[in-house]
């Protein structure tokens, strides 16, 4: 294993092993002696570093003091705006901007790149001639020759981060927390790119990383970094929340869900990463100048529809089985069931819409004998993804658990009780049928009111119960799961809806159904049990 230059590594303060990032214990854990290291232990190495390193780096300071003036002809050479370094016209002769290497923010840390500019157009190329169906894809094969790479100002992240997560229907309540760690993800700092697209082309290959000399950037263009400490906040949250997205909407079994993200005592490190970009209007293209990874956004966001799905599935389960009774009745049911089935769904749900990034597999480039080779799959690298696990507060202890809606159990329970509800007056008929001369055919009275109810019910009070109180599974150190159940309150059973219907005001109409629903069942039961 190659050793890891990279200055956010954390290592076990007992042994040296590599250390990890324990969620539940708030510390981390070395996987080989066993040992704790505390989570401000990293921040102390990191200062140290950052000390040693100045003293080297400022002793060559001197190779930044002709800036804007050459130093080998005394040329006056303007520096572009928004870019670090220039380049002499006359002589030749390179240097930095004065600003620059002054700058509080100044990379401490830099990754080198590995692909040339023809092979960054290579791969760029190969990914359009790909996907020559995308309109995006036409744009990016026919400026192909102006794509430029650039030394990119980025903060590299390490540290605990949580979301409070919510589903958007407005009949949900529940909140739920996640925890997560982020392995040394990089943000971007420049205010002209587009950060999602840029995190879309990583991972970096950390152990690459260099402490940061001006040698590196002799001669390359070098972007500097030009957004606040709020605005950079705001990026890293945005970034760990669409790192956090897909695990959630798994989770949660739903693509509406809102985050509010909170970050814990993270660990921060300006750094220069080598991109190639080709900025088109609102479409960006970059391919990563060390792995060679590409990313392109889409021209245009996508709207998200997959939220249809489940009304859209029970309007035309209601209607099928109706339609094997009656064909005009089931298309008539599938008309009103689906007014009300996609008004229920829709309760809460605004339009959402999702950028869309084409991006290649991960890759990892290597150089042997100037020749590149660039190898692509999933396992290249070191995934850095912030990945979001779910907390519950068990026995008065927050651990992690995995949330489930639909169960096994929770299913057959379902159908039970719909088809006991359903199918009740002929069970009481059956109970009382000393005789055996029932008509059961008789039961379509009930049906005609107990159907509507069920689905009815379901849509307003089953399906809600069912999202605001999960099933949960404790997550176990060895990776096994097993049945727990949550300490927060079940304010939606039974008991309580009774109680909140007994003291509310005005509740004749609910005495009203109830009595009605009564009689029907009576009714409908002594037609069943009729002998003429």
């Amino acid at each position: 294993m190659p050793e890891n230059n990279h200055p956010l590594a954390i290592y076990c303060t007992a042994c040296g092993a590599p250390a990890v990032y324990d969620i539940v214990k708030q510390d981390y854990h070395c996987k080989y002696c066993g040992a704790r290291t505390d989570v401000k232990e990293p921040v102390k190495k990191l200062g140290a570093w950052r000390d040693a390193h100045k003293k080297s780096f400022f002793a060559e300071e001197n190779s930044a003091e002709g800036l804007h003036v050459c130093s080998n002809c005394g040329a006056e050479v303007m520096i572009p705006a928004g870019e670090a370094t220039g380049k002499c016209e006359f002589c030749g002769g390179k240097f930095v901007r004065r600003d620059f290497a002054q700058s509080d923010e100044l990379p401490e840390v830099i990754i080198p790149f590995v692909l040339t500019e023809e092979e960054a157009r290579e791969r760029l190329s190969d990914w359009a001639k790909a996907n020559t169906k995308e309109k995006e894809a036409q744009s990016v094969l026919g400026a192909i020759d102006k794509l430029r790479g650039y030394y990119l100002p980025y903060e590299l992240v390490r540290g605990p981060v949580s979301a409070q997560v919510e589903r958007m229907e407005t009949f949900s309540d529940r909140k739920y927390r996640c925890e997560g760690f982020l392995n040394g993800i990089a943000v971007n700092t420049s205010k002209q790119l587009d950060n999602l697209v840029l995190d879309a082309m990583e991972p970096f290959e950390w152990t690459a990383s260099r402490p940061f000399e001006f040698s590196f950037i002799a001669g390359q263009r070098v972007k500097l970094s030009d957004i606040n400490a709020k605005t950079l906040e705001k990026r890293v949250l945005r970034e760990v929340e669409e790192g956090f997205r897909p695990d959630v909407e798994k989770e949660l079994q739903t693509t509406g869900v809102t985050m509010h993200m909170t970050a814990g005592n993270i660990l921060r490190l300006p750094a220069l990463l080598p991109v190639y970009v080709l900025s088109l209007g609102p479409v960006l293209a970059v391919v990563n100048g060390q792995t060679g990874r590409v990313a392109v956004s889409r021209e245009k966001e996508e709207k998200v529809l997959s939220w249809l799905i489940e009304p859209t599935v029970l309007t035309l389960l209601v209607g099928g089985l109706l339609s094997l009774w009656n064909l005009e009745v089931g298309l008539m049911s599938m008309v009103v069931f689906g007014l009300i089935f996609f008004t229920a769904f829709s309760d809460g749900r605004g339009e959402e819409w999702r950028r869309v990034i084409f991006k290649t597999k991960k890759s990892r480039a290597e150089r042997v004998q100037s020749k590149l080779t660039v190898t692509e799959g999933d396992n290249t690298l070191e995934d850095t993804t912030a990945r979001a696990v779910f907390m519950e507060p068990v026995n008065g202890q927050d651990v992690p658990v995995k949330i489930a809606f639909y169960t096994p159990k929770r299913i057959l329970k379902t159908l039970l009780m719909i088809a006991g509800f359903n199918l009740l007056p002929a069970i009481i008929a059956f109970l009382l049928d000393f005789e055996g001369t029932a008509d059961y055919s008789y039961l379509c009275i009930w049906l005609v009111l107990s159907v509507p109810v069920t689905l009815i019910l379901w849509v307003a009070v089953g399906r809600i119960r069912i999202y605001n109180y999960p099933s949960l599974r404790q997550i176990l150190p060895d990776g096994t799961t097993k049945p727990v159940k949550s300490d927060h309150k079940d304010t939606d059973s039974l008991r309580e809806n009774i109680k909140a219907l007994t003291a509310a005001k005005g509740c004749g109409p609910i005495a009203f159904m109830v009595i009605f629903t009564i009689f029907m069942l009576l009714g409908t039961v002594a037609a069943i049990l009729s002998t003429e």
